[in-house]
């Protein structure tokens, strides 16, 4: 093999190579999917007995990507801040849909209630917002867990602009439809049964020597399977469950028991309380309600322009590629007439004209690649100032309950905690060691 010809290999590999680099991208192009969703109302308003109360989760946060293209520009303070700022919208639409009591937003792990729920963010970035929601009763029955995505373009932000609206209404109007789907299921016991075992369930937290004998606890309730739904549906021909609770009343305490007395009582402060942290949560989502919107909607403008930077630099590449390739061919042409040596002047050339063209090939690459990296790098900068712009809004508040002020500080975990001493020193308060008329001792 003559020095030519491998040379003409080598560059060949080179130019495969640059042609094959070419077909990165930092965002991969997403299907939309943000079809409009009514939210769904009752055709009669639900009696008081029909109304059960929500308690909705402050989310789970959830992880970063992995990938440093798709993670730049996002941080730990804005997970945090979406942590309870879905949370709040969730709650606002599904106590406009007219299905439910009070629903709140409370710190994780707060699950004294007659209906909650949890999720976690799976991905948000401005354009996609990808949730996991489990929804679960005071009887200790799993309703549902699902996975929900929204993928939206800049249209929606106008349209949601324009409506004052999120632009992820539709997204929270699907969740909250599927959970007053399947409260439709439930029976009139159902209902009564759950308020019960909520009270039971707080009390037993309380006075637990009290309370345990009118409380039984099954083995936990299996998660519903696709299966029996399909088996409840066709049954009765609507979305359906069978009930496994794990909590179920053994029987009724006495309202004259003052132990019961002083349980409902601290149980009026606890709803104090809840009611409290949700009027913090609603002052915390509307604080950086407006940052987060611009940096949303920055964001997926900054996306569409990494995007197109990409698509520049692919055909800047291509076309390098392509010069390159005719330049090879054109040196083998010409290195072709040299098969016997007699031409070291023709070997010489087409080796030039080979090299030249391939030389200039990476060059426009090279060029085509720095310019688009950087416009790449200032987009993806502007992302992240924007990010710690709204990390920065999120601040330590101040609320108020029972005449103590108390200044919350630090993750929603440790905030729940503080409130949770709080609570305690009013338990603590109300629950000296006394004896009920049922002569049970109580703490």
């Amino acid at each position: 093999m003559s020095a030519a010809t491998r040379l003409f290999r080598i560059l060949a590999v080179c130019v495969l190579a640059a042609g094959l680099g070419a077909c990165a991208s930092n965002y991969p192009t997403r299907t939309l999917s943000n079809a409009d969703t009514a939210i769904d109302r009752p055709i009669k308003p639900p009696s008081d007995a029909e109304l059960l109360s929500v308690r909705i989760e402050a989310f789970d946060a959830g992880a970063l990507p992995e990938d440093p293209n798709l993670s730049r520009g996002l941080s730990p303070e804005i997970r945090s801040a979406e942590a309870y700022y879905i949370p709040v919208q969730l709650k606002n639409t599904m106590q406009r849909s007219g299905h439910w009591g009070s629903v709140r937003v409370v710190p994780k792990g707060m699950r004294e209630g007659e209906v909650v729920v949890s999720g976690q963010i799976l991905e948000s970035d401005g354009e996609i917002l990808k949730l996991r929601i489990d929804v679960k009763d005071a009887a200790g029955v799993p309703w549902f867990g699902k996975e929900y995505e929204s993928v939206i373009d800049s249209a929606a932000y106008r349209k949601a602009e324009q409506g004052g609206v999120d632009p992820y209404q539709n997204l929270y109007n699907r969740i909250a439809n599927d959970v007053a789907a399947y409260r439709k299921t439930l029976k009139p016991e159902d209902n009564s049964s759950l308020r019960k075992v909520a009270d039971l369930r707080f009390g037993t937290e309380f006075a637990p020597e009290t309370y345990q004998a009118y409380l039984q606890r099954q083995e936990e309730a299996a998660p519903q399977g696709d299966l029996q739904r399909l088996i409840a549906f066709m049954n009765s021909g609507r979305l359906a469950s069978t009930r496994n609770p794990t909590y179920t009343v053994a029987r009724l305490p006495s309202e004259e028991d003052p132990i019961v007395q002083r349980v409902n009582r601290i149980r009026a402060r606890e709803e104090l309380l809840v009611d409290t942290l949700d009027q913090q949560y609603d002052g915390l989502a509307r604080g950086v309600s407006g940052a987060y919107t611009q940096w949303r909607g920055s964001r997926l403008k900054e996306i569409h322009a990494i995007r197109e930077t990409d698509r520049v630099k692919n055909e800047e590449q291509a076309k390098a590629v392509a010069i390159g390739v005719l330049g090879v061919l054109a040196g083998a042409a010409v290195a072709s007439q040299n098969r016997g040596g007699s031409c070291y002047n023709c070997t010489t050339a087409g080796v030039a004209v080979a090299t030249v063209a391939v030389a200039y090939a990476v060059q426009a690459a090279m060029k085509a690649s720095e310019q688009a990296s950087a416009e790449v790098s200032m987009h993806k900068a502007a992302l992240e100032e924007l990010g710690n712009s709204l990390a920065s809004d999120v601040k330590p508040t101040v609320v108020e309950v029972e005449g103590q002020t108390v200044e919350l500080r630090g993750t929603v975990e440790e905030k729940f905690q503080k409130w949770r001493e709080v609570l305690k020193g009013l338990r603590d308060n109300e629950t000296t060691p006394m004896t009920s008329t049922s002569g049970t001792p109580s703490s």
